[in-house]
């Protein structure tokens, strides 16, 4: 009986903490929008400094991680005896620290150098409406193997795409900032 209430107790938090993290993610989503409509149809394309993306890339980069997130999301998971949210704070470390210039995998290298605009970041934002939708559905604490991660999480997961928004949010703010100098 001990063991069904605690159950009952963790599934409650758990779909708690989901809501929480659902909430956050949309939030994330509208800030990072915000920051692309900034950009005008010329300024979405400019090569800010050396080495660097456009505007325009680091959507169809972000648009290209959703997309494989919102498939990871989908898969058959498997149950696990630790925390699902133990690798949040690693991520937290990883994506946050500004400091450090990332390689992004292959798979969502941003594909072309010229974007329209409205298209982008239209493609953008159904990306993330997909990653929320398919969150919903699904049972955060399951396990899957991800090409990316190894084992993980679907909370992590989730934990993921918001700190990688975040550091593509501060990524775009510097962008701009070097556009309007133009």
């Amino acid at each position: 009986m001990d063991q069904l209430k605690y159950s009952i107790e963790t599934m409650i938090k758990d779909e708690l903490q989901k809501e929480d993290l659902l909430v956050l993610l949309e939030d994330t989503a509208t800030q990072l929008l915000e920051k692309l409509q900034k950009f005008n149809d010329v300024e979405i394309n400019i090569i800010p400094f050396m080495n660097s993306w456009t505007a325009a890339q680091v959507a169809d980069h972000l648009t290209k991680s959703n997309n494989s997130i919102a498939k990871a999301m989908l898969l058959n998971g498997t149950k696990i005896n630790r925390n699902p949210r133990g690798r949040v704070e690693e991520l937290k470390a990883v994506f946050l620290n500004f400091n450090t210039k990332m390689k992004s995998p292959d798979f969502i290298l941003p594909s072309q150098d010229i974007y329209e605009r409205d298209f982008v970041i239209k493609n953008l934002e159904r990306s993330m409406e997909n990653v929320l939708e398919v969150s919903r559905e699904t049972d955060l604490s399951e396990m899957i193997n991800h090409r990316a991660f190894g084992d993980i999480t679907k909370f992590e997961i989730l934990y993921f795409v918001h700190y990688h928004t975040q550091r593509h949010i501060h990524q775009l703010d510097k962008i701009f900032e070097a556009v309007k100098v133009r």
